[in-house]
């Protein structure tokens, strides 16, 4: 395929997704529908299985938005009412992400004859134990089947997941294009001071946090075992947690046992999210495997040191030393080693978020990934009309 200049045609371009809750996907999602709004040469749309802050954020964008609620809808009521969107807006390209929407985009895009069908992986899948084991086996083998046969494109977050895909699916089908915030969004007020004041904690406290859902991937029992060490030196130290998830309760047993209540903090879910960034002074991210967290994005704009261990998209992120901090260790006395020189070094810090907005400002933004994946959706259309040839 050779790319084509601009013309003043435009791309009917519709994304489906669940839009069930808000994490990292879901604000990525936000932002790069929100930017390819802008583009001069696409019509934009959404359909999603699920009303919430997701298809708030589309509407307010200007995208125009249809839910199909999967709790109320049969599976082929949900795509027999796609279907009849698709055809009353000439959809060219469906772009969807997860593995049902990508079941329904694929039998759409069938039934439609829309010439493109392009599904996004913003992550590798979690292991499962038992019989959820053998469900997610079957779904991850499906949707490989669809992404090798039905799908036109497959778009990775980062170059290591790139590399997992590609073993089951031909590597001209799959593509990186890099994660990237909305600038405009990702924005707090407070200084350090008062964000911390906002917690609850006292401005001359150092502050280590953490955000994301609480899933055994995201090891935070490293975390909590990491924040025991380090209150042993630096007794003026508070623990962060914002996020939800199954391992709520387990994590704060493990907290409790590790006699932590009084240092650490469980948030929830926040929709302040900016503004707990603003009041830690380290970040931390302990997953086993992660596609390109938001979060990271995020905190390096808002001028936050990250200290990490360099899993998935996170090492193609951070310059270790410059931008954050790399932990290749799953022990958490060299993560709480890291996090101690962080909060020790004041100039360190300010070099690091310095160099963690800059490194953002020029290669994670939504308007990057926006262009990026408008170039694309412009050479699979051109490609499959024959322009392109």
């Amino acid at each position: 395929m050779t790319e084509r200049p601009v013309t003043a045609r435009r791309i009917a371009v519709c994304h489906v997704a669940s839009g069930d809750r808000w994490a990292g996907a879901e604000s990525q999602l936000a932002g790069l529908l929100t930017a390819l709004q802008r583009v001069d040469d696409l019509s934009v749309s959404a359909i999603f299985l699920n009303e919430g802050r997701l298809a708030a954020e589309a509407r307010q964008a200007g995208v125009e938005v249809c839910v199909f609620p999967e709790a109320e809808w049969s599976f082929l009521k949900i795509c027999s009412e796609a279907s009849r969107f698709v055809r009353s807006k000439r959809i060219q390209v469906l772009h969807s992400h997860r593995y049902k929407e990508n079941l329904i985009a694929a039998l759409v895009a069938r039934r439609c004859h829309v010439p493109v069908h392009v599904s996004s992986s913003h992550g590798a899948p979690e292991p499962f134990a038992g019989s959820k084991h053998y469900k997610q086996r079957g779904i991850q083998l499906l949707d490989g089947l669809m992404a090798r046969y039905s799908t036109d494109l497959v778009v990775s977050v980062s170059e290591d997941l790139r590399r997992q895909l590609i073993r089951h699916i031909p590597f001209a089908k799959v593509v990186t294009v890099y994660n990237g915030i909305d600038e405009r969004q990702v924005f707090s007020a407070l200084t350090v001071a008062e964000a911390k004041r906002r917690l609850g904690i006292p401005p001359d406290y150092g502050v280590v946090g953490t955000v994301g859902r609480l899933d055994p991937v995201k090891r935070l029992d490293i975390f909590l075992a990491a924040a025991q060490e380090i209150v042993s030196s630096e007794a003026n130290t508070k623990f962060v947690i914002a996020g939800e998830g199954d391992e709520e309760q387990t994590l704060r047993r493990l907290t409790h046992d590790l006699q932590l209540d009084d240092q650490v903090l469980f948030l929830g879910h926040r929709d302040d999210v900016f503004d707990v960034l603003r009041a830690m002074d380290v970040l931390v991210f302990c997953s086993d495997h992660e596609g390109l967290p938001m979060a990271l994005l995020e905190a390096l704009y808002l001028g936050v040191p990250v200290v990490a261990r360099p899993v998935g998209g996170i090492a193609e992120v951070i310059q270790n030393g410059v931008s954050g901090v790399f932990v290749d260790s799953s022990d958490p006395r060299a993560l709480a080693k890291e996090c101690v020189n962080v909060l020790r070094d004041a100039d360190g810090r300010k070099r690091m978020a310095e160099a963690g907005i800059r490194l953002v400002s020029a290669k994670f933004t939504a308007g990057n990934s926006a262009a990026e994946v408008a170039r694309l959706y412009r050479l699979l259309v051109d490609a499959s009309s024959g322009e392109g040839q």
